[in-house]
């Protein structure tokens, strides 16, 4: 399989045009880069909107559809491609983290849900009420974007922040989460990302009990009330997210696959992938081409 393409925002706009940002309309945006119709990744952050048709939109591996009101939000490194209908319309931005974290000292782009880490769910299908709110920040952005005029950067960053704050707030409701500073999300929190940074290393909820300073139960407890999976689960999750980026679009093999998760047994890894997937390692790589024929 070849090697999945990694695109930044020089790919998308000409070269003396500010490298931090790009946005817009839907229709534009396909029929000016056809290359995005093929598995790849960004070096970006993403933002897009679908106002109409449909389809399915791959992300890490895992199918949604695609209808009116669909916001999908994507994290630098993740994999994603689409089946959509030629009606689609929307909007699509790109920008870099510097971009917002030189605009905002208080607040990084990890501390929005969708942004926190690639095992959060990337899409978030809103309501009709909803839509009416967020549309217009959409268009807004696409047109500020298009004008370029003096405090372009930080009209953008005002626009975008106000986004992602409703956002967030659709998200967090959608997904039945509890207010994000309370002090069991912010402890759920920590443990994702302590997973994010340790998974190929340690793969027992114990270990992550141990970091905390709690116990298994209680942190198991936590996950379960807050994310309705538990601690193993998120764990299980993290691996296997690497472990598709890994087999798909790249060059290793299944056991130099097993061996960088730090699977030390190669038939276990097989075993843990095939429980959790539902298919081997080979099966999962097979379905991948069929998909993308």
């Amino acid at each position: 399989m070849a090697k999945v393409p990694v695109y930044g925002i020089s790919s998308f706009q000409k070269k003396q045009q500010e490298q931090f940002f790009y946005c817009s309309d839907l229709p534009t945006h396909l029929s000016s880069h056809k290359f995005i119709n093929d598995p790849h990744k960004h070096s970006t952050y993403i933002a897009v909107l679908f106002t109409k048709g449909k389809g399915e939109h791959q992300i890490d591996y895992t199918t949604y559809p695609v209808k009116p009101g669909s916001i999908f939000l994507l994290s630098p490194g993740q994999v994603h491609c689409w089946k959509i209908s030629k009606d689609a319309d929307g909007y699509v931005f790109f920008h870099t983290k510097e971009f917002y974290d030189s605009i905002f000292i208080n607040r990084q782009l990890n501390d929005f849900p969708f942004f926190y880490l690639d095992s959060n769910e990337p899409v978030i299908y809103c309501t009709r009420k909803e839509l009416d709110t967020i549309e217009p920040l959409f268009n807004e952005i696409n047109e500020e974007t298009k004008a370029q005029l003096p405090f372009v950067k930080s009209k953008l960053g005002t626009l975008v922040d106000l986004l992602y704050i409703n956002l967030s707030r659709y998200y967090l409701h959608n997904q039945d989460m509890n207010p994000i500073n309370s002090s069991a999300y912010l402890k759920v929190k920590k443990l994702q990302r302590l997973i994010d940074e340790h998974f190929t290393k340690k793969k027992l909820p114990k270990d992550y009990a141990d970091l905390m300073n709690m116990t298994t139960r209680h942190l198991g407890r936590l996950s379960q009330e807050l994310l309705s999976k538990t601690t193993s689960d998120l764990i299980a999750e993290r691996i296997i997210i690497e472990a598709k980026r890994l087999l798909t679009h790249s060059d290793h093999t299944i056991a130099s696959v097993a061996d960088q998760l730090g699977f030390e047994d190669y038939s276990y890894f097989i075993r843990f992938f095939k429980k959790h997937v539902g298919q081997s390692p080979k099966q999962f790589q097979q379905a991948e081409v069929s998909w993308h024929e």
